[in-house]
């Protein structure tokens, strides 16, 4: 029983975004989880919401039968660049509980966490923003770079700062309870071949949708799939 709260701990912030416009469309998507080797399930939503003071607030959610995940991240945008404030994290349910925050203060170059006090490296983001980053750049990235090109990114995780890299693998036709969609293929960048093998699926004309992500290693494996999707702007 307790595999399935560890994966969802680690592995469940994948990827859900939107097109890089003045405006970001707001949405809300549901998923479905599998866990490898397990009858268990979970179920997931993301969502994206604006804020009364220009802000957008994105929230992953994923429930399953023993455990309960819940990030936040509240950011601004402005051209194409995330500027975090704020990042939550709780975990409750069978297991052990946790919360973690994260509080960005671009005055005195600083980040509050649950650890104390560390500096602010320009351009850091966190472990839910990042990933809204992420679709901008691909948006933003020409075809012809895609083949090639990496996207990386400085990401705080408490009092450490982490280096995520992620190549564009392909394009796929993924068919879904959606319909079919036309999915950009991401593996992020290993460092060694301890670490997980990782790969995403976005929805390269609904504004990058995770369409579906899947994590393997150490004989562990998730596998995170779309039900549906609404835009509400």
């Amino acid at each position: 029983m307790k595999i399935p709260i560890l994966i969802i701990i680690v592995l469940w912030p994948a990827l859900a975004l939107a097109e890089p416009v003045a405006n970001p469309r707001l949405f809300r998507a549901e998923y479905v989880a599998k866990f490898q080797g397990l009858p268990i399930k979970a179920k997931g939503v993301r969502e994206l919401h604006r804020l009364e003071n220009g802000d957008y607030r994105l929230t992953s959610s994923a429930t399953s039968m023993i455990a309960k995940v819940v990030e936040t991240a509240i950011f601004s945008i402005a051209d194409d660049q995330l500027m975090p404030s704020r990042y939550d994290y709780a975990r409750g349910g069978m297991g052990k509980s946790k919360q973690a925050f994260i509080t960005f203060n671009y005055a005195d170059k600083s980040l509050q966490h649950e650890d104390g006090t560390s500096g602010l490296v320009e351009g850091t983001l966190d472990k839910l923003s990042y990933q809204y980053q992420l679709k901008l750049d691909l948006a933003n990235m020409p075809q012809s770079e895609r083949s090639s090109g990496t996207l990386e990114y400085t990401v705080a995780d408490g009092d450490k700062l982490k280096h995520y890299g992620f190549r564009v693998a392909s394009e796929e036709v993924l068919t879904t309870p959606a319909g079919e969609l036309l999915t950009v293929k991401l593996e992020r960048i290993r460092e060694d071949d301890s670490e997980p093998q990782t790969t995403f699926w976005l929805a390269k004309d609904h504004d990058y949708l995770l369409t579906k992500f899947k994590q393997q290693g150490s004989g562990k494996g998730f596998e995170l799939s779309l039900e549906s999707f609404t835009f509400t702007e």
